[in-house]
């Protein structure tokens, strides 16, 4: 079933992807893997998922316990399935989020250029939760990076009314005219991390790590750093799978954190043959079978 914003919707990926390919060659792994025996633990979600307030919550699960987990020394995030808030604002973005906790999410990705650190926060609140009970992620802009990056910390925990976040992320590796100046964003970068090490080693941030970086901003930071970065959040789905990437990353000990699973929405993605075989030999929809190929490579 298609979703309207399916780019709401991130995996947290604990392992690789197969290689990248169009006609999506993983998918045959994905058919073995995922045996008839198993089709009850492929996804426990309701076979006809509803759509909450405009989000893709009701793919995932009706409780807590049936959103795939991990356990806590296997990763920084504990958490497989999470809910991401990107392009949602005021009471539509609250009530969307508290949607999402009421279904069981319990991952929560939001970032300062959002602009609904506070929404998510005051969802949170108004839920039956407590704050260690949700994982929240938060990211720094661009336009904060550098001496202003420590602030820019500062500043999203008092939106999110909470002492500390469990993963902060640099947003983008440089200002959008990184090619224009790439030395400037270089230092950039350097100051950002090395204020977002000072958090990690003062309890404001639990974790932390990098979105939306390549091969070449990961091995620069990997040479200055005192702490490496925990994990490298990054588009991943089966038209865009990125496997050079995702190597580097299992090398160097960084886990990738999926973002658009569903391709943003730009491609027909869930109407693909291959995808659409899969769900019906299964009794799941396309959607599933993506986050089920996600969590299992």
């Amino acid at each position: 079933r298609r979703c309207p914003a399916r780019r709401h919707l991130f995996v947290s990926v604990v392992a690789g992807a197969v290689a990248h390919c169009r006609r999506l060659p993983g998918f045959k792994r994905a058919r073995k893997a995922v045996t008839p025996t198993s089709r009850s633990a492929c996804f426990s979600v309701p076979r006809r998922p509803t759509l909450i307030g405009g989000t893709a919550a009701g793919l995932v699960g009706a409780v807590a316990e049936q959103i795939p987990s991990v356990a806590a020394d296997e990763a920084a995030v504990p958490l497989k399935v999470g809910l991401g808030t990107c392009c949602l604002k005021g009471p539509a973005s609250e009530q969307q989020v508290a949607e999402g906790l009421r279904v069981g999410y319990r991952l929560l990705d939001t970032a300062s250029h959002y602009n609904n650190e506070t929404d998510v926060a005051t969802a949170i609140e108004r839920s039956d939760l407590k704050r260690a009970d949700v994982k929240i992620v938060t990211k720094i802009w661009f336009d904060d990076m550098g001496e202003a990056a420590e602030g820019a910390i500062r500043d999203s925990l008092k939106r999110l009314r909470t002492d500390y976040v469990d993963l902060l992320l640099m947003h983008f590796p440089g200002s959008i005219d990184a090619l224009q100046s790439p030395g400037p964003n270089r230092r950039r970068r350097e100051k950002t991390w090395r204020a977002m090490e000072d958090a990690h080693e003062t309890g404001l941030a639990r974790a932390i790590g990098v979105s939306n970086f390549t091969q070449r901003h990961l091995r620069e930071l990997l040479k200055f750093c005192r702490n490496p970065p925990s994990i490298l959040q990054l588009e991943i789905h089966p038209y865009f799978q990125q496997p050079e990437l995702l190597d580097f990353c299992r090398t160097n000990d960084i886990r990738p954190m999926a973002f658009s699973p569903f391709a943003n929405g730009q491609t027909r993605m869930l109407q693909d043959k291959v995808l659409q075989s899969i769900a019906a030999q299964y009794d799941r929809t396309p959607a599933q079978v993506v986050l089920r190929w996600l969590l299992q490579h």
